[in-house]
């Protein structure tokens, strides 16, 4: 942790905050004189304060450490270069347009890679039902394995689906072409189908 950055960083959050540093002190539990100090770059704070810290300039911890905001780089969502993140904990499926660091359950997140299969029980069996397709999967969904997501896209958007052990694989989706399917296994394993 560099003292000056982050110093330099708490005291720009501060003041876009609208906070004096009695008002950041009394927020954090230190003194003013603490937070004048870290500002000046004469020191930096205590680890057990970060999580405080953060909470109340609304900065990520990773930003105050590297004393510095991560650039946030604009790119036109594209369809194409969706990612995927799931939660080994709780199951929680993220998507982004790029690269990102994230994490749940404290757990860091990697993006999940794409596989090919050839297994029938991923292989969806499409039929039409009440103005919608009706897609059922031949999978046995036991409390071990099931399919845990069925993700599609579309040109414009982005439908996820949980399915849970023990019911029925399918999914309804509305007629319309130029779908793109997706499946996220119980084990976390990401299928093109």
């Amino acid at each position: 942790m560099n003292a000056e950055k982050t110093g330099k960083l708490i005291y720009e959050a501060r003041i876009k905050k609208g906070m004096t540093q009695k008002e950041l002190a009394d927020a954090i539990f230190v003194t003013d004189k603490a937070v004048c100090k870290w500002e000046k770059g004469h020191g930096c704070p205590d680890i057990t304060l970060l999580s405080q810290l953060s909470k109340v300039l609304e900065i990520d911890i990773q930003s105050i450490l590297r004393g510095e905001l991560a650039d946030n780089i604009i790119t036109a969502g594209n369809m194409k270069r969706i990612k995927f993140y799931r939660c080994p904990s709780c199951g929680n499926l993220i998507t982004s347009f790029n690269e990102i660091e994230i994490s749940c359950c404290g757990n860091k997140l990697n993006s999940l890679k794409v596989q090919q299969t050839q297994n029938s029980e991923y292989q969806p069996v499409i039929s039409e039902f009440d103005g919608s397709y009706l897609v059922s999967f031949k999978h046995p969904m036991t409390k071990e394995e099931y399919i845990s997501n069925v993700i599609t896209i579309q040109y414009d958007k982005v439908m996820v689906t949980n399915l849970f052990a023990e019911q029925e694989a399918s999914v309804i989706l509305p007629q319309t072409g130029g779908i793109k399917m997706y499946l996220v296994n119980s084990k976390g394993e990401l299928f093109e189908i």
